[in-house]
């Protein structure tokens, strides 16, 4: 199942896209905020994902925690790794 790139769903409602998974979480983006979800959570719905009730402060650290991991600045090394660069 394609995790990423997908609207989340939730009671119904849109809650926001998926945009990674990490750690076991789906991370979602809702607004200006990010949130993971445990993948034992997530149900594909046709075009959309589904989740269910899952912890949400935990939700929120885990999208804190994957904030600060995302922001890390990268070196030149990493990124000649990656074919950028001279």
């Amino acid at each position: 199942m394609d995790l990423i790139c997908r609207f989340v769903r939730k009671d119904g409602e849109e809650v926001g896209e998926s945009i990674d998974v990490f750690e076991g979480y789906l991370i979602v983006k809702s607004s200006d905020r990010f949130f993971g979800v445990p993948l034992s959570a997530v149900k594909e719905d046709g075009d959309a994902l589904v989740i269910q009730d899952y912890d949400e402060e935990e939700a929120k650290k885990v999208g804190e925690r994957w904030v600060e991991e995302k922001s890390k600045p990268v070196s030149l090394e990493e990124l000649e790794q990656y074919g950028f660069g001279e």
